[in-house]
């Protein structure tokens, strides 16, 4: 009976959205568990890759599932735009340049995504958090695809993941 309320409360909102009317509460909340999924998953998928990086998985099982992390970051940020307008061009070009940040070269990286050089300015700090979730992993699949040669690059890739844990929380309380 519940399964059945929420797909009645989807297929109105469905309806309504169509219509150009705004989503009633009753319909941001039949679209939680979806976002949940995605963050639970995303959780999940960042401890799996430190702990890939720690136990010195093949470079390319990380590059595989540190491209999987930006693919699902996409996602959420996706959702955090709706929820966040105010870091809509931030967050879009910053899914623009998803695919290609992590074929530039570290520096690149670090100057124009994880310092902002080549983002829009933004007004909410929340916006920032909800980047990481993206660059982070971004930054493992380019150190991975070049590969991780030493003890420094493996403490440095484990450490990126680390951080956007932290990123992580901050972007989950935003959303929910």
């Amino acid at each position: 009976m519940k399964k059945l309320s929420v797909l009645v409360s989807l297929m109105a909102a469905s309806l309504l959205t169509a219509c150009g009317e705004k989503q009633t509460n009753a319909e941001v909340v039949a679209e939680a568990p979806a976002i949940n999924q995605e963050l639970a998953a995303y959780k999940a998928g960042a401890k799996e890759l430190v702990a890939m990086i720690k136990a010195e998985k093949p470079d390319a099982d990380i590059v595989q599932k540190s491209a999987a992390l930006v693919a699902n970051s996409k996602q959420i940020i996706s959702q955090f735009i709706v929820k966040h307008p105010k870091c809509n061009d931030y967050l879009t070009a910053l899914n623009n340049a998803a695919d290609i940040i992590p074929t530039l070269p570290l520096a690149e990286i670090e100057s124009g995504y994880h310092e902002d050089g080549k983002l829009p300015t933004f007004d909410d700090p929340n916006c920032y958090h909800a980047k990481d979730l993206l660059v982070h992993p971004a930054t493992v699949q380019a150190m991975a695809t070049m590969g991780i040669k030493d003890s420094e690059m493996r403490a440095s890739a484990e450490l990126e993941i680390i951080e956007v844990i932290a990123h992580f929380s901050q972007v989950e309380k935003a959303l929910n």
